[in-house]
């Protein structure tokens, strides 16, 4: 009878410790990034790629199949080797992307306008601000009275509402900095929610003309 008992608990064990092997050394698939991918790319079968893993080793958020990523959109930077969490990417496009959380209006499309820090509050601006785009048409550095006549501002748009500032390689401007920073920080652009009607009318202006923002206090 003690043997039968002690035969029991042997097989018990057994089992309960083959259970945990195959637990820790089972293999599923995680995708990865075959490159790095920025934030606004469409994934493509050619970004992105499997690899064998233990399902221990990464959280439950990895993608598991490729038919989950490909035709989404990427909403954060994403390094090549990278596995893709569910949280990385979205299906659509938005303002969200762009670091600044804020959700598009409805019919809106984000337009980038490039802009010097004395031409934009200082460069004190913030996603979320709301302010008046004025275009100066010809407007240079260079332009003195001498040259020419002094441009009439053209009001664009009132009570605009700011998206992301951009530095010149394009990286989201460190607030702590408000844009004025002479290193890799400093503003070079600024994103603006427009109205779809009014895309004409800036793409116009950007090709001849410079640009003045002044923050909406209402």
């Amino acid at each position: 009878m003690r043997r039968s008992v002690y035969l029991v608990i042997c097989i018990l064990l057994s089992g309960i410790a083959g259970f945990f092997y195959y637990s820790q050394t089972r293999q599923a698939t995680a995708v990865v990034a075959a490159r790095d991918l920025t934030v606004g790319t469409r994934i493509q079968d050619s970004d992105v790629s499997l690899r064998q893993i233990n399902p221990a080793s990464v959280s439950h958020e990895v993608m598991k199949t490729l038919d989950q990523v490909v035709g989404q959109v990427v909403a954060v930077p994403i390094l090549e080797g990278q596995f893709l969490d569910a949280r990385q990417v979205a299906p659509a496009r938005n303002a969200a992307m762009l670091g600044s959380g804020l959700d598009m209006p409805s019919g809106y499309r984000i337009i980038g306008l490039p802009i010097a820090p004395a031409a934009a509050v200082g460069g004190a601006l913030k996603p979320g601000d709301r302010v008046d785009v004025m275009a100066i048409a010809g407007g240079t550095k260079a332009t003195t009275l001498a040259d020419q006549p002094l441009a009439t501002p053209m009001l664009l748009g009132k009570d605009v509402l700011v998206i992301g500032l951009r530095t010149e390689q394009g990286t989201p401007v460190d607030q702590a900095e408000h844009g004025l920073s002479a290193g890799t920080s400093k503003l070079a652009s600024i994103l603006l929610a427009i109205p779809q009607n009014d895309e004409e009318s800036y793409s116009a202006a950007m090709a001849s003309s410079t640009f003045v923002l002044t923050l909406s206090t209402d």
